[in-house]
């Protein structure tokens, strides 16, 4: 029964990613990223921390993608959408991104240019990033970050899968 749950899950995943990347190359492979969206920082953008899959929704993980920042430097919408929510979370600044009814974005610690509610376009400038609370733990210890998840229909999955900057995927041996 387990097993049957998660393969109806997989497969739920792989058809809304294949609803938003959309054709197929005439390969058959997916066409590289998605025009509809872009990167939240204008370059030079420097990865520092990747996207960690949990083994379950209670385990530890990196549920997003984190990159060098600088204080005040502009954060941008990575597609067309809403905005979910603009404000505090415990001791960090939040706003989160509705694009449809199936994709939400967030982005940490970012403090909202715009308000709940609000519909925002790819490209334009959101948030500022800035300094959370001196009670928050900060994620990145050698550099100041923002954080960047994405959930499709309430599941985290790497942001990079819709911009297509995913790094391969590697097959390692079963040494078990």
């Amino acid at each position: 029964m387990r097993f049957w749950h998660m393969r109806t899950g997989l497969a739920s995943l792989a058809a809304v990613v294949l609803m938003v990347f959309g054709p197929m190359a005439s390969s058959g492979a997916p066409l590289p990223g998605n025009p509809a969206w872009q990167m939240p920082l204008n370059p030079p953008i420097e990865l520092i921390n990747q996207y960690r899959q949990p083994n379950s929704d209670y385990s530890a993980g990196h549920r997003g993608v984190d990159y060098q920042v600088s204080l005040g430097q502009p954060v941008l919408a990575p597609a067309d959408g809403v905005v979910y929510f603009a404000g505090m979370v415990v001791n960090r600044s939040v706003l989160s991104i509705m694009h449809g009814s199936a994709i939400s974005t967030e982005f940490e610690p970012a403090c909202p240019i715009v308000a709940a509610g609000e519909s925002v376009l790819r490209s334009q400038v959101i948030a500022k990033v800035c300094d959370a609370l001196p009670s928050y733990n900060q994620h990145c210890f050698a550099a100041r970050c923002l954080h960047f998840a994405m959930k499709i229909n309430g599941k985290y999955l790497s942001p990079l899968a819709l911009i297509g900057r995913m790094n391969p995927s590697r097959l390692l041996p079963n040494v078990g």
